[in-house]
């Protein structure tokens, strides 16, 4: 996992924005509902709740994928997209492990997490 990529792909606000959606299980944004198996939701759908381009959104979900925050997969000719919940929830826990250090002898993390 790069953390580094991570912070840069929820770094706009639109990204974040459609990050959130999907976090939430697309409820919000599937005018048909979110797949029901995986909480996948497809990219027509949040067209509807982003003033955006179907290709705008296309692209800010595939720098989310590229970061491994979410993964998606073809059906037919749409593509839906769902939250990668282990990469998720590292991120999560790598956050929650961070402090800020006062005095020698400890250092930051790397952006890179094993």
């Amino acid at each position: 996992m790069d953390f580094v990529a991570i912070c840069k792909a929820l770094g706009h606000p639109q990204r974040y924005a459609l990050f959130l959606d999907l976090l939430q299980g697309g409820d919000s944004s599937c005018r048909s509902g979110p797949d029901p198996e995986s909480g996948a939701c497809c990219v027509v759908d949040l067209t509807v709740k982003h003033p955006l381009a179907q290709s705008t959104i296309s692209h800010h979900l595939r720098v989310l994928a590229d970061a491994g925050l979410v993964q998606h997969d073809r059906r037919g000719t749409y593509q839906y997209y769902r939250v990668n919940e282990a990469i998720w929830d590292a991120f999560r826990q790598h956050m929650a492990s961070l402090q800020v250090c006062h005095g020698a002898g400890r250092t930051l993390p790397a952006g890179r997490i094993p």
